[in-house]
């Protein structure tokens, strides 16, 4: 689905009347649900529709991915396939969009086919996929939009059957290369005078693998103890893992996720490495909320890409903002919002001021407009960051070797840190 809850393409597993009470019923109830949000943040993941439906949805840049449930399902297994075909899209047809996704329908509903059979999850994986559904051209894409004909089964690859699935044989690359990054996220919940309620860090070990032959990789972690409920990628011994906590793995060729982690809460230290506070102060109808925004404990790194969103009251009018740095939008729309854009934050710069001044029409103090009192004044605000170079669980890559191939490969290591769900309240 696009932004506005349109859909662009959809996909059933299932019989002819539960389809035709999707279409005709569930997608059309979801869209006006999301319609009726202030933003896609604040719409509930999992939503009960009518007719005994539930939604699963996520959200990735301008696109929505939904999934409706007929049957009682794990929601976290939605959630997790749906992720998964967010990925395989993106990694098929590179950037994501209503646009790239029309041009690319015929091999995105062959990747659905694939990934999903008689409405149970078969595979997200994309060296998997790649033996099953060819990559789209150019050439195939040009006669798909005139003709209207897909090319992908006339182009099907050999499915591999070998003991290691997700690594064809024979890969033969002129230069052996092989990239880490460890990306990051946090998630937190601040208070006005900048102290965290809740920190929680998650993560994930992605990979990009352009070796010859066979190779055998063994993957040290620096501070490995840190990690708890670890998902690993099928190319993992996990034998490996439980006895010495090394990662043991025979890697796909090309990009894939070697990992996912949450970091154990008694390994963490509850540092923020941006500090965000606030100031809300009414005097009757006229609202004034202040932010200060700094460099908390990032090791010296500089704090890249800092946004805050901070959603208004329904009825909020004569909205006034300024900032001492970076660039502000302000939306006097049915939603009211202000969104903040600082470049970057030194660890020595001075603190970032943001005051957004705003009224409220007399109507938002009317019980029978708006019933919650809370309604009438802005309380909450969502911060986004990136930290490159920065771990704030620790866990860094030690050593990576490579074993059963004789030559040398090219490694290089990436580390950073995002805010992941990270809200002000004040």
């Amino acid at each position: 689905m696009r932004g506005s809850a349109a859909p662009i393409i959809q996909k059933h597993w299932c019989d002819d009347q539960s389809i035709k009470r999707a279409s005709v019923v569930v997608v059309p109830a979801f869209a006006r649900y999301l319609r009726s949000v202030a933003s896609a943040e604040g719409a509930e993941p999992v939503w009960a529709a009518p007719q005994g439906g539930v939604c699963v949805h996520i959200q990735r840049g301008e696109v929505i991915y939904m999934g409706v449930v007929s049957t009682e399902t794990a929601p976290l297994e939605v959630i997790e396939l749906l992720e998964g075909v967010s990925q395989a899209i993106a990694e098929y047809i590179g950037q994501v969009s209503e646009l790239t996704i029309k041009e690319n329908f015929t091999t995105i509903l062959q990747l659905l086919s694939e990934m999903v059979d008689s409405g149970r999850a078969v595979t997200t994986d994309t060296a998997v996929l790649r033996g099953l559904v060819a990559a789209p051209s150019l050439v195939s894409r040009v006669i798909e939009n005139v003709s209207g004909i897909g090319m992908g089964a006339e182009r099907r690859p050999d499915v591999n059957t070998s003991a290691t699935p997700w690594r064809a044989q024979g890969i033969r690359h002129t230069s052996n290369e092989f990239f880490v990054d460890v990306v990051e996220r946090i998630d937190a919940i601040v208070g006005a005078d900048g102290a965290a309620a809740s920190f929680d860090v998650s993560g994930d070990i992605e990979c990009k693998a352009w070796l010859s032959g066979m190779p055998d990789m063994l993957m040290t972690l620096r501070n490995a103890q840190a990690l708890d409920d670890v998902a690993f990628h099928p190319c993992v011994r996990l034998g490996k893992w439980e006895a010495e906590r090394r990662i043991a793995f025979v890697p796909p060729d090309g990009a894939f996720r070697l990992a996912s982690f949450h970091a154990s809460a008694d390994a963490l230290e509850c540092a923020l490495p941006l500090h965000v506070r606030a100031t809300a102060s009414a005097s009757g109808l006229d609202n004034t909320v202040e932010f200060g925004v700094e460099a908390g404990q990032t090791g010296g790194r500089r704090i890249e890409n800092v946004s805050l969103h901070v959603p208004l009251p329904a009825l909020a009018y004569n909205i006034r903002v300024q900032c001492s740095a970076g660039a502000h939008t302000v939306s006097s729309t049915r939603a009211p919002q202000v969104d903040w854009t600082i470049k970057a934050i030194g660890p020595s710069d001075r603190a970032a001021r943001l005051v957004v001044h705003y009224s409220v029409r007399s109507a938002a103090a009317s019980a029978d407009a708006l019933p919650l009192p809370a309604a009438s004044a802005a309380s909450a605000a969502f911060i986004g960051f990136e930290v490159p170079g920065f771990s704030a669980s620790s866990v860094k890559v030690d050593s990576l070797k490579i074993l059963r191939e004789s030559y040398n490969i090219y490694k290089g290591v990436r580390y950073v840190t995002k805010a992941g769900s990270f809200q002000l309240r004040f």
